[in-house]
């Protein structure tokens, strides 16, 4: 059965909501304004038509992409939604304006590539990602997000595969021999990575793939097999053999170079990672005898991107691979400024504040869910003047947004960067700077209350005693200061 929906809304996310039989679908790729026809037969309704298409609109192959959210839009369509998302979301912080950096590129930018593995009816090895609402694999070999040269290798790894009758994995029944194929690839070195993800050790024909691997003359300057038995969703296991090649590569952002392993975290859109980095130390106005730290670290590069504007810099971040390729890449790079340290950032915070070690600036890049209530409680015992907050989660950055108000920090700037073109993400950078007026009550109460406040058995005042100061000031001159975070 077919319905039209006319005149539809659509929010940031494409999609529209539909009633069918008193039940709510979403309904994809769809634009603000337009007519469609949807398909009510099968499990799910899917978009059959547009009948009146918006002008916005453009055509696509929509097996061409997996997790693309904009395909079907034009790139600067795509911008304008992003910007309204942002300004919305942030509205109550009555900010004068955020700014918004666009992709240099927004088709073929990822360098990394992850494909699943499944047989074809036609018994042939196919990849592809899982189609939504199941575990089902869409076939694709062009995705348009993946590098070409990453295509490329897909399309002839699969024929290689198939020749050899390597059987893929079925997480049914925990059988089969490939489960993930990762290629890493240097935009900028020509290097090539590629992963070859086993369930177990055993890989049949291991030389023969290896060899024809070789033959095809690709360009892939390391070839890994990662061992992953377990039954998870998680790409990668905790062991690997090297098959060929040193295992890694390297990559050249502006002057620097870095190393990258298999499990190593690397921002996915080499082109951006500059324009990213250089704008967040840009807005942390950074001086040469200021102690930063950097939380979440992965393999240095913003700490080794910021060392030249400071004294020091020390990175902390829990991952020991990670940890490891960072201590290699700021001696790659000659940088005797820098520090990592393998913990836990709100760990490593809050040990700091409890021996009252102080530092100027902090810039964290935390991961999608967002940084916790003790790290930013930290960050403030630690007296940071400024910080620096890299997300690609602007709902959670929301979240800590308010959590840095609670502790008197100041929001100064947001800035979009598009890091993801043609998905729903982004990555954001958020300006805080420690509130003038603390450090100004604080001195009027210590000295107010030299033999409560001893420098030796207390390092800070409570809040409360800095809520009535303020209050005290405003009885005096009618005048309390109105912070522009407040909402």
């Amino acid at each position: 059965m077919i319905k039209r929906f006319n005149d539809i809304k659509v929010s940031y996310i494409p999609d529209t909501t539909v009633e069918i039989n008193n039940k709510s679908y979403l309904i994809h790729k769809v634009i603000e304004g337009e007519d469609i026809l949807v398909d009510t037969d099968g499990k799910y309704p899917t978009l059959k038509e547009v009948v009146k298409k918006s002008p916005y609109r453009i055509n696509y192959n929509p097996n061409d992409c997996g997790g693309c959210n904009f395909e079907h839009v034009t790139y600067d369509y795509e911008v304008e939604l992003k910007k309204k998302y942002l300004n919305d979301l942030f509205k109550n912080f009555h900010l004068k304006n955020i700014d918004f950096i666009e992709s240099k590129e927004y088709l073929n930018y990822r360098n990394k590539t992850i494909m699943t593995y499944k047989l074809s009816k036609a018994k042939r090895v196919v990849c592809g990602l899982y189609e939504e609402y199941s575990h089902d694999i869409l076939p694709t070999t062009n995705n348009i997000l993946q590098s070409k040269k990453s295509n490329e290798i897909i399309v002839k790894l699969n024929e290689i595969l198939t020749k050899y009758k390597i059987k893929p994995y079925d997480e049914k029944t925990n059988d089969g021999v490939l489960k993930h194929v990762l290629v890493r690839y240097g935009f900028n070195s020509k290097e090539i990575m590629l992963v070859l993800v086993t369930n177990g050790e055993i890989l049949p024909a291991r030389n023969n793939i290896l060899k024809d691997i070789k033959n095809l003359n690709l360009g892939i300057t390391t070839i890994v097999q990662n061992f992953n038995p377990r039954k998870t969703n998680v790409v990668l296991g905790e062991k690997q053999k090297i098959l060929d090649g040193p295992g890694f590569i390297y990559e050249n952002i502006g002057d620097y170079k870095f190393k990258i392993s298999p499990q190593s975290f690397f921002q996915i859109n080499t082109k951006g990672i500059e324009t990213l980095y250089n704008t967040a130390i840009k807005k942390a106005d950074l001086k040469k005898n200021e102690l930063l730290i950097d939380a979440y670290c992965g393999v240095g590069t913003i700490s080794i991107f910021a060392s030249k504007y400071v004294q020091k810099v020390i990175g902390v971040e829990l991952n020991k691979n990670a940890v490891n390729d960072a201590k290699i890449n700021a001696k790659i790079n000659n940088i005797n400024n820098v520090e990592f340290i393998c913990d836990d950032a709100t760990n490593y915070i809050t040990n700091l504040a409890k021996y009252k070690n102080k530092v100027d600036a902090v810039i964290m890049d935390p991961p999608r869910e967002g940084s916790t209530k003790a790290f930013i409680n930290a960050v403030s015992y630690l007296e940071a003047k400024k910080v620096i907050y890299i997300s690609c989660n602007p709902e959670t950055l929301k979240r800590d947004l308010y959590m840095f108000f609670d502790n008197d920090y100041v929001l100064e700037s947001i800035t979009g960067v598009d890091m993801f073109p043609r998905t729903i993400h982004l990555e954001n950078i958020a300006v805080l700077k420690r509130d003038p007026e603390i450090d100004e009550l604080e001195e009027l109460v210590k000295k107010n209350n030299t033999k409560k406040y001893n420098e030796n058995k207390i390092k800070y005042v409570p809040k409360a005693d800095i809520e009535m100061m303020r209050e005290d000031r405003y009885e005096a001159t009618g005048n309390k200061k109105q912070k522009k975070f407040r909402y």
